[in-house]
C-alpha cells in the first residue's frame, strides 16, 4: 500500500500567536523540505476548528524507513534563528510519532 505510514505532530500555540506560528512553521520549510525524501508522500498542516491554537501535521510515508530518514534531518537547512522564531510561538513542543495505517474506508 502506497504511503502506508502516517506521522503525525501536534503543535499546540500560544494565544494570539497563531498568524506567527503559521509564517515561521512555512519560513521553515516544514511541508517543502520533506520532498527531498525518498519515500515521502505528502504532507499537511491543519488547524482545530474548536481550538485554533491547536495544529496538526499530518504527513504520509511509503514505510517507516522514509519517516525515519526525514527525523534524522529535519532541522538540515533551517537557520537557528527560523527554528527559534518557530519554537517561540509554541507551548510545550514534542517531536512527532509514525503510524501504521490498519484500515482504509
Amino acid at each position: 500500500m502506497s504511503g502506508a505510514v502516517r506521522s503525525v505532530i501536534r503543535f499546540t500555540v500560544k494565544p494570539g500567536r497563531e498568524a506567527e506560528f503559521e509564517a515561521a512553521f512555512a519560513a521553515c520549510g516544514m511541508l517543502t523540505r520533506p520532498r527531498a525524501i525518498e519515500g515521502f508522500v505528502e504532507a499537511e498542516l491543519v488547524r482545530g476548528l474548536e481550538n485554533t491554537g491547536e495544529y496538526l501535521v499530518i504527513g504520509r510515508w511509503a514505510d517507516a524507513a522514509a519517516y525515519g530518514a526525514w527525523q534524522a534531518r529535519s532541522m538540515e537547512g533551517v537557520t537557528a534563528q527560523q527554528r527559534q522564531a518557530l519554537l517561540e510561538t509554541l507551548v510545550d513542543p514534542r517531536p512527532g510519532a509514525a503510524y501504521a495505517v490498519a484500515a482504509v474506508g
